[in-house]
Order: C-alpha cells, then sequence, then structure tokens
C-alpha cells in the first residue's frame, strides 16, 4: 500500500519518483493481500505493484530515501541491500499526529487494520513529501 500511496502521490504532484518496494519477508511472487487492495481501490489508488519482491533482490545503493515500517526492518536493509544507512527512515517518523514511529504491519488482519494502516501511511507520505528536500 506504501508503494501505491508514494507514486500516487509523487505523480499527483508532478515529482519525478522511482518507488520500489520489498518484503522482509520471503514471499516472492505472491499476490498483494486482497485487503490492501480492496482498500487502495476504495481510495482510488492504483496498486502498480502487485507481486512481492523479496528484500535480497534490491540494490538500494542509489536510493535516495528507503522508508520502513518497522525499526527491525532497518537492519535487514542495511544488511541485505547496499542502502547508506543516513538514507534509512522509518516511515512512521514523518506522522506529525502520531507517538510511535512504527507502522504495524496489517497482514492476516481484518480489513478494519489496513484502513488505518492506508491511512497512517497516506499521511506520513504526504507529510514526508511536504517537508522533504530530497526532491529538490
Amino acid at each position: 500500500m506504501a508503494h501505491a500511496i508514494l507514486e500516487a502521490e509523487a505523480q499527483r504532484r508532478g515529482l519525478s519518483v522511482e518507488v520500489c518496494s520489498a518484503s522482509t519477508w520471503n514471499f516472492d511472487g505472491t499476490m498483494a493481500a486482497i485487503e490492501a487492495r480492496l482498500v487502495c481501490e476504495k481510495h482510488n489508488t492504483p496498486m502498480s505493484k502487485l507481486l512481492t519482491t523479496p528484500l535480497q533482490k534490491l540494490d538500494l545503493s542509489d536510493a535516495t530515501r528507503v522508508l520502513v515500517m518497522e525499526r527491525a526492518h532497518i537492519a535487514e536493509v542495511l544488511a541485505q541491500t547496499g542502502a547508506l544507512p543516513e538514507r534509512v527512515s522509518l516511515l512512521g517518523a514523518f506522522d506529525s499526529e502520531q507517538g510511535d514511529e512504527e507502522i504495524e504491519d496489517p497482514i492476516g488482519k481484518e480489513l478494519e487494520a489496513y484502513e488505518a494502516c492506508y491511512s497512517r501511511m497516506r499521511d506520513c507520505i504526504t507529510h514526508y513529501l511536504d517537508t522533504t528536500l530530497d526532491f529538490e
């Protein structure tokens, strides 16, 4: 969902951004959860990426910013992708409303959990794009 939200918001703002996403779990080629697809569809957020990619398949050494949902993901990203430590951030750190910088993965939960996650990620992504210098 974060991939779809960031792509849609960047496009809406006319930003030239290459978005990639990956799973820290090895679900290579697995379809995005139906709940995620339904929530994105409800919010008119196209999901251009429907199949998962394992994190180890990405080379993020040239990435401007790598956004992760949980603190544990930071070490995995650094160990598996070549991303620079100063370019890896918790997506939740860009949410001015919440105190917790981690965003809980809704996988395996009810549709309401996906709705809440979508809303939180959308808020974080829009705030990130509003405040970042990464695209200037």
